[in-house]
């Protein structure tokens, strides 16, 4: 019995001494159910003393959404550790580090603050039996050498359909006078990145920007208890999981509305003609660049982007308000003939359909060729058309009116192909034997019609192909790629000898079939055949 005592009388120490280690680790955090083995969204790395010189503990280990998750169960808000500037946009840092005039504040100074404001906090939290931290002395559970979570963040993007859940909100009100809230976050009308560009300019971090307004606009919202208020915790925008469970939402809502959302109520114009803004004393003409201008139609482009920024990555105003025909030498800018052709340039339009070019269906045939040499003059001309009236003279249409560019833009895009030129069925040789240099195996047959049909059937919906691939004979240019655009080019050995040519490089003729067919499978994705399966193409020979 007595022992039976003993054994009871230690179980429950057991379980006493569980429970606590259970409350510590849960008021670290650790048994968080947002916890990620990888990392987490929220973890802030506070090594503010670290400008003064070399650490003489680790970075503190920082869960802020822990923290906020246990402050608003107290009935605390943000400002029980972040203050609010003359606009009410609450700071970053931690109360009376910086942004309060404390800027000649010293290690030790800033040491204190942290220290005194932290652990008081946990010490008051703990005198009401609530989860609380780190006490005085527990300075490893703060500072921790190999911290038990890291960061791990995704970066947050406004794109058009998160932008769209903004500008059509109803908890965020109209500005005074207008139908629209663009007001909310964008101070300026006409420049709407006005606030990104200046904090860029002034070196003000561009993160504490979007922190400060976002958040603040987020957690006043929750504050009027709204229906939909925007995130306030780290995860929420920062978090892989949340991140792709908000892009399976919206993927939802757009499907739900036709796959195309409703376009930016700022008046942005339909269609437009690319052009250089006159140069001061400029003669009026069509194509002051040399080069005729470009139809653009800006609706579609609109409708297949993430975001404005794709192309306008400084303001949402014309290309050449800052694009000039001869760029702008004193501030960095780049001709308007520079900013659209720029291949490794996303924004650029080249650098842009290069990027399309590097879809599986089309990589194939446009790995062998290089963006920003076309192959021909045609292919300058498929976009650089120069606007005639109806007696066939050309127009001039700098200084035109706005509706007149725009109806031109209109008539040369709706002259543009709409659907992929292809040849005849019976004009593609079904079958084409390779066997010039068959040695140790059978020539190989290839099933040249049902490869080309394949390629033709891929690219059936894009409308860059359709607009691009304007003769039926430019499919031929994927693998005849130094012959003229011809439905009977000729045969490779005409180029490449059977040796390949030290002087020039150019590869000798079985080089030259590998690595066409073989680059091609493997831009393509192609799993079969395999580069190693000789055999699949072509059967070895039995003497």
């Amino acid at each position: 019995m007595a022992n039976g005592k003993r054994v009871l009388r230690f179980s429950a120490i057991l379980i006493a001494l569980a429970g606590v280690l259970v409350f510590h680790l849960e008021a670290m955090g650790m048994l968080d159910s947002t916890a990620e083995a990888e990392g987490r969204p929220d973890v802030i790395m506070i090594d503010t003393i670290a400008r003064f010189g070399e650490l003489e503990q680790p970075a503190a280990v920082f869960k802020h959404d822990v923290h906020t998750k246990a402050l608003k169960a107290q009935g605390k808000s943000c400002e029980a550790c972040h203050s609010k500037d003359a606009k009410g946009n609450m700071t970053l840092t931690f109360k009376g580090v910086e942004g309060d005039g404390t800027s000649e504040l010293g290690a030790s100074d800033i040491k204190k603050i942290y220290h005194d404001g932290c652990i008081t906090c946990h010490n008051d939290t703990a005198e009401k039996n609530l989860e609380s931290g780190p006490a005085v002395g527990e300075c490893r559970s703060c500072h921790q050498e190999k911290p038990e979570t890291g960061v791990m963040r995704a970066d947050a993007g406004m794109d058009n359909v998160l932008h769209y859940a903004h500008w059509s909100s109803k908890e965020i009100p109209a500005d005074k006078g207008k139908d629209t809230n663009c007001g909310a976050c964008h101070k300026k009308s006409g420049e709407e990145d006005s606030w990104r560009v200046a904090a860029e300019k002034s070196g003000e971090p561009l993160d504490e920007v979007f922190h400060s307004k976002c958040v603040t606009c987020h957690q006043s919202l929750a504050d009027k208890k709204a229906e939909k208020t925007g995130p306030v915790k780290c995860a929420g925008c920062h978090g892989t999981a949340e991140i792709a469970d908000r892009k399976a939402e919206e993927a939802k809502k757009l499907a739900a509305m036709g796959g195309v959302l409703p376009r930016l109520p700022r008046k942005q114009p339909d269609l437009l003609m690319v052009m250089p803004k006159l140069e001061e004393g400029a003669k009026i003409d069509d194509k002051p660049s040399g080069m005729a201008p470009v139809a653009f139609n800006h609706k579609f482009h609109e409708e297949n982007v993430d975001s404005c920024r794709t192309c306008h990555h400084k303001s949402v105003q014309a290309c050449s308000s800052c694009h000039t025909q001869l760029g702008v030498e004193k501030d960095g800018v780049v001709s308007l003939d520079q900013a659209m052709h720029v291949v490794m340039s996303d924004r650029s339009c080249i650098g842009c359909h290069a990027k399309e070019q590097e879809k599986p269906e089309c990589a194939g045939c446009h790995s062998l060729r290089t963006a920003d040499k076309p192959a021909s003059d045609a292919s300058c001309k498929t976009c650089h058309v120069t606007p005639r009236d109806a007696e066939g003279n050309a127009l001039a249409l700098a200084g035109a009116p706005k509706e007149m560019k725009e109806a031109v833009a209109g008539q040369i895009i709706a002259e543009r192909p709409q659907t992929h030129a292809v040849p005849a069925v019976d004009a593609i040789p079904e079958f084409v034997t390779i066997g010039a240099i068959a040695d140790k195996f059978q020539a190989s047959k290839m099933p040249h019609r049902k490869i080309v049909l394949k390629m033709l059937d891929n690219i059936k919906d894009s409308k860059l192909a359709s607009t691009f691939h304007a003769t039926p004979e430019a499919v031929c240019g994927a693998c005849h790629h130094n012959s003229p655009a011809t439905l009977t080019p000729p045969k490779c050995s005409s180029c490449h000898a059977v040796a390949t040519d030290l002087v020039s490089g150019k590869p000798g003729l079985k080089a030259a079939y590998h690595g066409q067919c073989m680059r091609c499978h493997t831009e393509m994705k192609l799993e079969k055949p395999a580069a190693t399966n000789c055999v699949a193409c072509h059967e070895k020979k039995t003497n």
